[in-house]
């Protein structure tokens, strides 16, 4: 059993390296990406804007992202318990 067990990491290592070698061999011999012989220039003048974002019902109140977080309000249960998880 152990010469079963040994030659299995023998073969699990050499054909890991093998498999490697041929994976960097088919990268390194694939076709390249074609370079365009154009350069083309992104104007952005002529893109248009965008509005701002509107989340969350806010306004321009937190730095003019418009965006507005606040803390949840302490509301009443009702008589229902808080929700409270046992772990740690």
């Amino acid at each position: 059993m152990k010469i079963i067990r040994t030659a299995l990491h023998y073969w699990f290592a050499i054909v890991s390296v093998l498999s490697f070698l041929v994976g960097w061999g088919m990268l390194a011999h694939s076709l390249k990406p074609v370079q365009s012989t154009q350069t083309t220039t992104l104007n952005t003048a002529s893109l248009p804007a965008l509005p701002p974002i509107q989340a969350f019902g806010g306004g321009n109140g937190n730095g003019g992202n418009g965006l507005n977080f606040s803390a949840p309000s302490n509301q009443s249960n009702f008589g229902f318990p808080i929700l409270r998880s046992g772990g740690s």
